[in-house]
């Protein structure tokens, strides 16, 4: 018998109009995403029954609340990445730069933002066995820029309501992102208001929306009966060599500052992440032996000031929209 194989999968995904609708089966509807892991699983709870029948034996194992969670990690695909963007923003404002060739994205956060749902179909091929997963949303996302020779790639943390089975794949011909090309991390580049910041070595950027499940709604079912929006929250970590004192000094006075992230193919390919108001905390620099000296500083966002976001993403590609077929 064969073994269902990760080589083998394939995730399709559709933007979905109402939560426990999901988005039904159809040829071309729905976009193959690339991806490198999809840890997206169901879970239920058992708890045991301490109902007393003179006995030792154990009570009934009762189920409990059934969720759907996991993380998503996806190549920063330049045409693809706007597909997650827009889960995670809402619908980007977007600019036709070259007519019918090239479009810029700007994703950012607002202060009441509305909820974006998706229905995802998982197909092992190999074993024929298929999956159907509604009401997804995206909680977070990790994003981080070092100089190496890998492909960069982002991790988001997924939940929904449900996960059944089914019969046959979503779509058999489902679209792509093609040509999708994505930048590898040597081609990053940080910058602290605006110019270059040679010091630095690596930033993690950890974005997120805090919505969670409404599992508390009297909905006479063990899923959520909706999904609760939050708050904002962006924060992270820079390394930087002990080159100069621009790190140490915006940690000890507690200034704020623009902080960006770019990765650029050419100039109608690039990704651009900004957070206009970060501040670092309060850190110095060990020393740990005879090599280099670095340090790690941790970052943290304010609240935005009128007009700004928190976080602010620049698509720009061959992609002129992420709505559905």
């Amino acid at each position: 018998m064969t073994t269902a194989r990760g080589d083998q999968a394939r995730l399709m995904v559709r933007t979905q109009a109402a939560f426990e609708t999901p988005e039904v089966a159809g040829a071309s509807k729905f976009y193959a995403m690339p991806f490198y892991s999809y840890n997206v699983v169901p879970s239920e709870d058992l708890s045991q029954d301490d109902a007393i029948y003179g006995d030792n034996n154990p009570g009934d194992a009762v189920a409990g609340l059934r969720n759907l969670s996991g993380d998503l990690v996806v190549p920063v695909g330049i045409n693809s990445f706007g597909w997650h963007l827009q889960k995670m923003f809402g619908a980007p404002t977007t600019t036709e730069i070259s007519v019918g060739a090239v479009w810029e994205h700007v994703f950012e956060t607002i202060a009441l933002p509305g909820l974006q749902l998706a229905t995802h179909g998982i197909s092992h091929r190999g074993v024929d066995r298929h999956f159907i997963q509604d009401s997804i949303a995206y909680t977070s996302m990790n994003l981080s820029g070092k100089k190496n020779g890998e492909r960069v790639r982002a991790t988001f943390n997924l939940m929904g309501r449900e996960e059944i089975t089914a019969g046959a794949t979503l779509d058999a011909t489902p679209v792509e992102y093609a040509p999708d090309p994505v930048p590898v991390g040597f081609t990053g580049k940080c910058q602290i208001d605006n110019a270059d910041a040679a010091s630095i070595t690596e930033a993690t950027l950890n974005f997120s929306r805090g919505i969670e499940p409404d599992q508390e709604s009297l909905n006479g079912k063990a899923t959520a009966a909706g999904i609760d929006d939050g708050v904002w929250g962006l924060e992270g970590s820079l390394g930087m060599r002990f080159k100069d004192m621009q790190g140490y000094d915006l940690a000890n006075s507690g200034q704020a500052f623009n902080l960006a992230l770019n990765w650029q193919l050419n100039a109608d390919a690039f990704l651009t992440v900004v957070a206009p108001s970060v501040r670092l905390e309060r850190n110095g620099y060990a020393i740990g032996g005879r090599g280099n000296i670095s340090g790690n500083f941790n970052f943290r966002t304010n609240r935005p000031a009128a007009g700004e976001p928190v976080l602010r993403a620049i698509l720009r590609n061959g992609t002129a929209d992420y709505n559905n077929l």
